[in-house]
């Protein structure tokens, strides 16, 4: 016999199924383990066009996942309501199941419309029984303002008991958002010492402004800015992709797929081109401060939660959910986790305020709260950040190697607990600041190649390992861009955030023109970075 035509409820199972995420009916009905029917029966519906029973498809609908009013209306379609239901409770009748595509849609229509000058229809127990709350705010809210007139008190005590504990939790959350609101004008007015205040008070960040020592900045002559400026951005974003190829790998995986990366991802990783990839994260920022002229968190939010990932950090997609799902203000969107994401791309604000380091400290510990509100990684953005701008006022070839990381560190003493977060073992782990100052510090003075820098430091995604391996291989090898970027990436692990410090240290030190032509050929955002770079040495000198 053949099988009838595919109507317009195997239409809605056809499209359930892929929106499901089955790539095909036997997949579903495979997955579906608890589920009583057939693969043949499900075939029928779904793909042959055939109506089953009303039990049946109530079964087939809720095991797909439907939302109750979903169902209610296609049961309303079909059976007049579910199982054992009466007559439809406007009076209308029923459309077959063989009606028409377009009388099944305007009779779902009609069903969910209201219906304007008809009486109150008699209550169904058996009805009533069945229906189920409708999904939207509105529809729960119109069901409750019916319903609740018409249930006594007495004999309902409980239910009125739950009833008021709802609408305290109604009112304290309509308080909230109250408060919040009354926040916006402080907040949103965008002054950096207001934000930080405001941060403060609502204890996303400590107060890290205190903490650690000043540093001097100041624009001087006989530098190429110009070159300085663009081989930081340059050199950030070459280092993120670079280590795309390497992410997450160990030094043994990268040798063997790759032989050692000494070029563009697009030769050596087999991967596709340059173009192939999410624009790196320091161009994201740069982009969101010049549309602003200024540090601007809620721009740099929304910026960051249109890209597909982010260096250096394993709780992206949380942070998208947070800010775009669930309506949360880019304040409290973040997670509090001592990653280097902040730090990989902090090179546009360390540009900034190359000037100025109580508002380079000041706004990149806002930078970073956008996305980690937590004291190392504050403390690693602000460490990072120091460390570029020091190097874009140093004159080729006077860099103290020895003493560079030790002379930072103190810009960051105090920011994070004297106990910071743990590390191998369980054991608690070092600050940042002892990182930068003891360990990092006696590894150069015996010029430890950077495999026994890996070892001892580690290069993973925390602060306290990133940042300082990061630096030390800029500073085993600060006149050769290449080998500082190409030591960071070949090691593996968090190669993307690490990749991208490394070379945001070498470029802004070397400049665009200590860049290999090879690294700079083909990528697609050269342009737009150069620019970038050039704008924003025009605002910082404006502002310094």
């Amino acid at each position: 016999m053949d099988e009838p035509a595919p109507n317009l409820l195997s239409k809605i199972l056809r499209k359930r199924v892929e929106t499901l995420g089955y790539a095909s009916l036997k997949k579903f009905a495979e997955d579906r383990k608890d589920f009583r029917y057939s693969y043949e029966l499900l075939r029928q519906v779904v793909y042959g066009g055939r109506v089953p029973r009303a039990e049946t498809l109530l079964s087939i609908l809720q095991a797909m996942r439907f939302s109750p009013l979903q169902i209610h209306k296609l049961m309303d379609v079909h059976f007049e309501g579910y199982p054992g239901g009466g007559t439809d409770a406007t009076g209308n009748a029923p459309t077959p199941p063989d009606a028409g595509e377009q009388d099944l849609l305007m009779h779902t229509e009609r069903q969910a419309a209201p219906q304007s000058g008809s009486g109150t229809p008699t209550a169904d127990p058996t009805r009533a029984q069945t229906d189920l709350l409708p999904d939207s705010p509105e529809e729960i809210a119109s069901s409750l303002q019916q319903s609740l007139s018409k249930i006594p008190f007495k004999g309902n005590e409980d239910f009125w008991e739950m009833a008021r504990a709802i609408a305290l939790q109604a009112e304290r959350k309509v308080s909230r958002i109250a408060r919040r609101e009354a926040d916006q004008p402080l907040l949103f007015e965008k002054e950096p010492e207001a934000i930080y205040q405001f941060l403060i008070r609502k204890g996303k960040v400590s107060s890290y402004m205190s903490k650690g020592e000043t540093l001097s900045l100041g624009f001087v002559g006989g530098i190429d800015y110009r070159d300085r400026f663009r081989g930081a951005l340059l050199g950030a974003a070459i280092g993120e992709i670079l280590g795309r190829a390497s992410q997450g790998l160990s030094p043994r995986d990268v040798r063997e797929l790759f032989g050692g990366i000494e070029r563009e991802p697009a030769q050596s990783s087999g991967r596709g081109s340059w173009q192939d990839y999410p624009p790196p994260a320091c161009l994201l920022l740069s982009q969101a401060v010049l549309a602003a002229q200024k540090l601007d968190p809620e721009g740099i939010a929304a910026a960051y939660a249109k890209s597909r990932r982010l260096p250096g950090t394993g709780h992206h997609g949380e942070f998208v959910r947070n800010l775009v799902d669930r309506g949360f203000p880019w304040f409290e969107a973040g997670a509090s986790f001592p990653e280097t994401a902040p730090a990989a791309r902090i090179a546009p604000l360390a540009l900034l305020r190359a000037g100025d380091f109580r508002r380079l400290k000041l706004e990149a510990g806002i930078e970073a709260a956008i996305t980690n509100p937590h004291a190392a990684a504050i403390a690693g953005a602000i460490a990072q950040a120091s460390a570029i701008a020091r190097l874009l006022h140093t004159p080729a070839g006077t860099l103290d190697v020895l003493g560079f990381a030790r002379g930072l560190s103190h810009v960051v003493s105090g920011i994070e607990p004297d106990r910071a977060s743990r590390g191998r073992g369980g054991r608690p782990g070092p600050t940042l600041w002892r990182k930068l100052g003891t360990e990092l510090t006696a590894l150069l003075l015996r010029r430890a190649e950077t495999e026994e820098v890996q070892e001892a430091l580690g290069n993973g995604v925390s602060v306290s390992e990133g940042v300082p391996f990061a630096w030390a291989c800029f500073l085993r090898y600060p006149e050769e861009y290449a080998s500082a970027v190409l030591a960071a990436v070949n090691l593996g692990n968090e190669a993307e955030a690490n990749g991208a410090m490394a070379g945001s240290l070498a470029g802004g030190y070397v400049g665009a023109a200590g860049i290999p032509e090879q690294f700079l050929r083909g990528l697609p955002w050269k342009e737009e970075l150069t620019a970038a770079a050039d704008k924003i040495l025009g605002l910082a000198r404006r502002d310094s």
